[in-house]
């Protein structure tokens, strides 16, 4: 209300003694400044839990971090002429090496700050140590995502025990070699397959076999009968059909194709399963990424060092070197990631981010060129699962191949100028460039996607400035996995179905069945929730971002594993007079 007039009431007493007080009475003005409050937002109540809740689920920036632990056993030695690799190595012979004088060949490992993930120091005499760099000397970090699928990718499975190879395109499905035996008295034809084949017992396959073009007995699609061939933990890729009085000329050991899964025979088209490699589109620059040492840098793991004499070193300078290591490093990126407009390689909501790994190794050691199928010069190799034997070396890993290759470029240096002597390094990635990935199975019908085995990367050692000892068993360079899942969402592991007559009620990204005449699609949780069999994700958020958090063990070895060796005999359980 207004007082313009600064109106004062006196009562009549105050005013002189003998005077009485009475009653006054005033008109107000009834020009209000003030905005009588709504109703509705007068009795409004503020949930905060509800606004947070809101808030989280209209959110798709995620910013992403996590802890590397980075170990390494440096397995594969060599010699260099090159003096400032000379006078780094972690030795193997240095007494006859410094007997046989200054110019020969030293032997030994490179050190562990060749293959560390932040490396410490420099090499005296090559090219400057900027420390700023640290981190993206020997590798490079970056977030991708599954962006598309390459259908056409060349892949090759050996089989050591028939000494068979099947050279195959992705799309063409999982390769197997065919067996033949008994079990129970019934024929039994097993098919030996490169990797998981993601089969159940009843599942139907279509086989595709180069030396029979019309299947087996005139037959392309059979019935799984059983998993496995009776030795220990083979249910995964071994599986086996009747033989139906096949020919004999047909089955015969050794045999190789490939196969689709079926789910249901009544409706193959839909059931089949499509195979591809999945591609990753890089979404950082190498510089979005910050690795620092953890808070507690040191791991149990195991570390070699040892005291270079100075009598023994061919400049002459005590030191220590070295050899393995392991380290626990923090990792983050600058640049949010915003996924509102992404979706994955399957047109469906993006649900897993990736940490990708890839190694640059500036200091020159490594990154022999090679060509690739599209004419690019890299350095790196790529294979999968199925691409490793137990007693053998795969061919598929040889450097001169075109295609066991991605795009990723490969660059040089010349040091010292003029010198004409040229150092090899992966070129970093940028924003948008597209790589090669897991080797998967997507199945309509059931909506849903299978990584059926996993991609890795081999960098090997350049022979013009340090020449290994690498054999037929322990070949030049080491193997690593590149993409690291993070997942973000998850969908739910039941299916929903709706007629096409409920449009409102259906998801964008549903699937039609012609066939069933229905929609089929899989709820996607929202973010935060947990359901009662602990499918979902409860990452933190603050800031109006989510914070996913990986913790990852990054493994670097030689190409021959003989970790997934098996053995056929089965320990009976020891019995005494008590049992």
């Amino acid at each position: 209300m207004s007082n313009e007039n600064e109106i004062r009431i006196v009562l009549g007493s105050k005013r002189f003694a003998s005077n009485s007080d009475k009653d006054v009475w005033l008109q107000p003005d009834l020009q209000g400044t003030i905005r009588t409050m709504v109703e509705g937002d007068r009795t409004r109540v503020i949930n905060q839990a509800e606004l947070f809740n809101q808030e989280r689920q209209n959110s798709n920036i995620f910013r992403i971090s996590g802890i590397i632990t980075n170990v390494f056993n440096n397995s594969i030695s060599g010699k260099t002429n090159y003096t400032p690799y000379k006078n780094y190595l972690y030795y193997t012979n240095p007494v006859n090496n410094a007997i046989s004088g200054g110019n020969t060949a030293w032997e030994g490992y490179p050190q562990f700050d060749e293959f560390t993930m932040l490396r410490t120091t420099g090499i005296t005499g090559h090219i400057n140590f900027v420390p700023k760099s640290a981190s993206t000397y020997n590798w490079g970090i970056y977030v991708s995502y599954p962006y598309s699928s390459d259908t056409q990718q060349k892949m090759s499975y050996t089989d050591e025990t028939f000494n068979v190879t099947n050279t195959f395109t992705c799309s063409d499905g999982i390769p197997f070699v065919i067996d033949t035996s008994q079990f129970n008295g019934k024929s039994l034809v097993y098919f030996n397959c490169g990797t998981k084949h993601n089969l159940k017992v009843g599942d139907y396959v279509e086989i595709n076999i180069p030396s029979n073009p019309l299947g087996l007995g005139g037959k392309n699609i059979l019935q799984v009968y059983g998993l496995g061939n009776g030795t220990y933990n083979s249910e995964n890729k071994v599986f086996s059909i009747y033989d139906l009085k096949f020919p004999t000329t047909q089955v015969q050991s050794g045999t190789f194709g490939n196969f689709k899964r079926i789910t249901n025979l009544q409706n193959s088209a839909e059931t089949k399963s499509i195979y591809y490699v999945r591609l990753q589109k890089i979404l950082t620059n190498i510089e979005d990424g910050n690795i620092v040492p953890a808070g507690f840098e040191n791991n149990p793991f195991f570390a070699k060092s040892k005291l270079e004499y100075s009598a023994i070193t061919p400049n002459q300078i005590q030191r220590v070197s070295k050899k393995d290591g392991s380290k626990t490093l923090s990792f983050s990126f600058d640049k949010d990631i915003n996924i509102e407009e992404f979706k994955d390689n399957n047109g469906k909501p993006l649900t897993n981010l990736h940490l990708t790994i890839i190694h640059r190794g500036y200091y020159g050691w490594f990154n022999p060129p090679a060509i690739n199928q599209n004419g690019t010069t890299t350095g790196l190799d790529i294979g999968w699962d199925f691409n490793f034997q137990k007693n053998n070396i795969d061919l598929w890993w040889d450097h001169t191949s075109t295609n066991n290759k991605d795009e990723i470029p490969l660059n040089f240096y010349e040091f010292p100028i003029g010198s004409g002597q040229l150092f090899y390094f992966t070129e970093s990635l940028k924003t948008g460039d597209v790589i090669k990935g897991d080797f998967c199975e997507y199945n309509y019908k059931e909506q849903k996607e299978y990584v059926i085995s996993k991609m890795y990367h081999k960098y090997s050692f350049n022979p013009n400035y340090f020449l290994d000892n690498s054999t037929l068993n322990l070949p030049s360079g080491y193997l690593y996995e590149p993409h690291h899942e993070i997942p973000i969402r998850v969908f739910s592991d039941y299916l929903e179905f709706a007629p096409k007559e409920g449009v409102d009620n259906i998801p964008s990204y549903a699937w039609y069945s012609e066939y069933d005449q229905v929609f089929t699609w899989r709820d996607l949780y929202s973010y935060g929730f947990v359901d009662g069999d602990g499918l979902g994700f409860d990452y933190p958020f603050t800031n109006g971002a989510h914070y996913p958090f990986k913790n990852l063990l990054f493994l670097q070895k030689p190409i021959l594993r003989t970790n997934k060796v098996v053995t056929n005999l089965i320990n009976q359980p020891t019995t005494d007079d008590c049992e």
